[in-house]
């Protein structure tokens, strides 16, 4: 029988029910701690008050829940049970009409038949979709009995462990299935890499509706080590409170997206810690979103001060339909950049390299960083158009082939992200661009992002980075590049969003020196800009960019161009209504 998480957790729950499998804070910075024996007894009774309610077996769950005790005891208690939950974030008391929309698309593709919250939502739930509060089955039961020490049958690997939302960045979020195999396959291969030890401790603040925070239980469950998790909110008020709880409680392991660590720094500057240990962090993987060398170096040298050491910080590539991760960096290397021609990033072109140290005063080079070998047991290729494999250091597709690689999205009909399926000659089609040298990938961008201007094709990632990067943007999303039809040309016109707190040193210098830097990085001219407020590039859950919403803004700010433009003189015209967060075009 192959080992899951879930049957080596029982293992654990049966050796050591003593032991404290997880430290939950929640967003009043309150800790709770549960064993694993009262883990356990927890999500078997709540496992029985499921089927009370008359849920079984392959039945969907919308599991809205925030990081809590009551999630942790409910996913549990769906994995035993067999009954399949799709995480979500949780409902606010006071929802809008996005999140009863989000909701109502989820519970109608899943044909859900329930939905637990800690509160019941703004919004009625969707028709024949039972409402059921986390409080009602946390009650105790006075009858209940149960021996953590028993031996009991798991849910087959084949089984469905869960099903998790994508990104969302270019449409509607779907949902990969996720099997039991899947997630195994996965934490094994990661601990593999990382060099998975008993003594470890994992410290996390991820929402659990995000595949980084989810998978990075399984993976405590699988290798048997504690878990220290925080409200999310908790990160928001303070990023630096992550940092204290790694010291605190001597963590080991704390995986985070670019924008995490960059947050840290910017905080870290105007706040500078005075006592901080982060000796005992080994392992902090970068990754869910673009990594950024620039971000990794000042967070190097910040908390290098206070006993992190640079090795630590792993850059990443994974997704959610390989489960988790993809590639790993090593942990006894520092990562390193390889600095390319930014023109020189089209799918098919041969990367031009300019060493691994910032070269001294030539035009148009940007730091790539690697993102590490794939996963042991896992094959990774770059393809063309035709599937035809890529030589090193050519931009193509990147595909992966593995136990890790999930079978499809839920109710879809086995096509990929960009239409096409899903999988080709048993390899995943991942969207991704990106180019291997040294049996190292280097991400480059999206397949369906990719911008054709004038013939020549870019990605909008690396004219982002470069610009974030020549201005010095000390957050990101600062940037956002999308392509619209250029009727006169017969082409696309490139546009850049930009966000309204680069604008403090002014406008029209930070205007010019982002066109020099497109001008010199890539040769592009007649670059559109477009100003958003501060804070309002349109994101989703995880942080990242939502294109289309992003192109709606650029629309919507050429309109408003053409409108101020058309106005007769001393004449009248209502204003075109403002969208969310765009208050200027130029």
């Amino acid at each position: 029988m192959t080992e899951t998480a879930l049957s080596r957790l029982a293992v654990t729950i049966a050796r050591t029910p003593e032991a404290a499998a997880l430290t939950v804070l929640d967003p009043d910075g309150r800790e709770t701690i549960l064993t694993y024996g009262g883990l356990h007894q927890r999500a078997e009774r709540t496992r029985l008050r499921l089927a009370r309610v008359g849920l079984k077996a392959g039945d969907r769950l919308l599991l809205g829940l925030p990081t809590s005790v009551e999630f942790f005891t409910v996913y549990l208690a769906c994995l035993r049970a067999g009954i399949i939950p799709a995480v979500m974030p949780a409902p606010r008391p006071a929802g809008d009409g996005f999140e009863a929309d989000r909701i109502a698309d989820a519970a109608g593709r899943l044909d859900a038949r329930a939905m637990v919250t800690m509160v019941p939502p703004a919004s009625p739930a969707p028709e024949g979709v039972l409402c059921v509060a986390a409080r009602d089955l946390m009650e105790s039961d006075p009858g209940f009995r149960d021996d953590p020490a028993d031996n009991r049958e798991t849910p087959a690997a084949e089984a469905v462990a869960h099903l998790q939302g994508t990104s969302g960045t270019t449409g509607r979020p779907r949902w990969a299935i996720v099997r039991h195999r899947n997630i195994a396959a996965n934490v094994r291969a990661i601990g593999s890499v990382i060099g998975a030890r008993a003594d470890d401790r994992l410290v996390t603040w991820l929402p659990m509706s995000h595949d980084m925070g989810l998978i990075g239980l399984s993976y405590a469950w699988y290798w048997g080590i504690p878990v220290i998790a925080a409200d999310p909110s908790n990160f928001v008020r303070n990023p630096l409170s992550w940092l204290d709880l790694i010291d605190r409680h001597r963590g080991t392991l704390s995986p985070a997206p670019n924008s995490a660590y960059q947050a840290c720094c910017r905080v870290a500057r105007l706040r500078p810690p005075v006592a901080l240990d982060l000796s005992s962090w080994r392992v902090a993987l970068c990754g869910a979103e673009p990594v950024h060398l620039a971000t990794l170096d000042a967070f190097a040298d910040l908390f290098g001060r206070h006993g992190l050491r640079p090795e630590a910080l792993m850059p990443v590539y994974g997704l959610a339909e390989a489960t988790l991760a993809v590639t790993l960096s090593s942990p006894a290397e520092r990562y390193q950049a390889d600095w390319v021609r930014g023109d020189s990033l089209a799918p098919g072109a041969q990367v031009r390299q300019q060493g691994t140290a910032a070269p001294s005063g030539r035009e148009g080079a940007l730091p790539l960083g690697a993102c590490g070998r794939v996963l042991p047991g896992h094959e990774l290729r770059g393809v063309d158009g035709d599937g035809r494999l890529l030589p090193d250091g050519t931009v193509g597709a990147i595909e992966v082939r593995g136990a890790s690689v999930i079978d499809g999205y839920w109710g879809d009909d086995g096509k990929g992200t960009e239409g096409d399926s899903l999988i080709r000659d048993g390899f995943l089609r991942t969207g991704d661009l990106g180019y291997v040298r040294a049996g190292e990938i280097h991400v480059t961008g999206r397949q369906k992002e990719i911008l054709i201007i004038n013939g020549r094709n870019f990605s909008p990632l690396q004219i982002e980075a470069a610009i974030e990067r020549a201005v010095g943007a000390t957050f990101t999303p600062a940037v956002v590049a999308v392509g619209l039809p250029d009727a006169e040309m017969a082409s696309h016109s490139l546009h850049l969003l930009l966000d309204g707190r680069l604008g403090g040193g002014g406008r029209d210098r930070m205007e010019a020196l982002v066109r020099q830097t497109v001008d010199r990085a890539f040769g592009l001219r007649g670059v559109r800009l477009h100003w958003i407020a501060g804070g309002l590039i349109p994101k989703t859950t995880s942080g990242k960019i939502r294109r289309f919403q992003c192109r709606d803004l650029a629309v919507e700010g050429m309109a408003r161009r053409q409108d101020r433009s058309l106005r007769p003189p001393g004449g009248i015209v209502a204003p075109a209504s403002p969208s969310a967060g765009a208050d200027r075009s130029e």
